[in-house]
């Protein structure tokens, strides 16, 4: 008989930070929690983040839904603000990247599918503090299925 996926409220916050880039990034669940259907993050952006630079994921499609504030989301080139209770679904394979422009912090819950992706977040969180040495961080977004999309 399988073991029954336990039940637990997750508050605003909550959760492992593994915060990189600046910002904060909760993970909520993880693919071991959810029997490998999907990870769960909740990411807070202070307010004028920049955000990560353009990526694709190989691996997983994220859907973004916004909980608190505005965030600028690019999508395959094309902007969107999202508000308090807006979704965006970001396939696999198609090029991104987000940023909070405005003077609010923002807060967004991610529904990562399939799992994986609190894999590279928390190598990202074991690199060396001080300034990132991009060679390092291009490694690991390769061996999780990441790269960055160069701008035209």
């Amino acid at each position: 008989m399988e073991t029954p996926v336990k039940h637990h409220v997750y508050r605003s916050g909550e959760g492992t930070n593994v915060g990189a880039i600046g910002l904060g990034i909760y993970t909520r669940l993880t693919g071991a929690d959810t029997k490998g259907a999907y990870s769960l993050f909740e990411y807070v952006v202070p307010p004028n983040l920049g955000g990560p630079p353009t990526h694709v994921h190989s691996r997983e499609d994220e859907l973004f839904t916004c909980v608190q504030g505005r965030v600028v989301v690019e999508l395959d080139g094309e902007e969107h603000v999202l508000g308090p209770g807006d979704s965006l679904l970001m396939p696999r394979g198609v090029p991104h990247m987000f940023h909070n422009p405005f003077d609010v912090e923002t807060r967004v819950v991610a529904v990562v599918s399939p799992p994986g992706l609190e894999n590279y977040y928390q190598a990202l969180s074991e690199l060396p503090p001080g300034p990132r040495d991009m060679k390092l961080v291009a490694e690991i977004m390769v061996q999780h299925g990441l790269s960055l999309q160069k701008k035209p």
